[in-house]
């Protein structure tokens, strides 16, 4: 029984959670300049970690790669990351 509380406690706790892929796709972001100066700043990273908007597009992983690899899928994400700190 005991081994079996273990195995259901481990599976629940190692279980990837909507905040433990954020904090992923926030460190793969890292590597990009442009991501890390806009991180920097502490009005844009309330609104990077706590607005919908930006959590789906950083969750889904196909919009994280298009960010990544192009530069005017970045740009628009820089655009929509201020927007939304001057919207709050």
């Amino acid at each position: 029984m005991e081994e079996f509380k273990d195995l259901l406690s481990y599976g629940i706790l190692m279980r990837p959670t909507s905040y433990s892929k954020l904090k992923l796709a926030i460190e793969e972001l890292t590597s990009e300049e442009w991501f890390r100066d806009l991180y920097k700043v502490p009005s844009y990273n309330t609104v990077i970690w706590k607005n919908n908007k930006i959590k789906k597009i950083l969750l889904d992983p196909k919009r994280l790669k298009m960010i990544k690899k192009n530069q005017q899928h970045s740009m628009d994400f820089i655009n929509l990351v201020k927007e939304l700190e001057y919207t709050r």
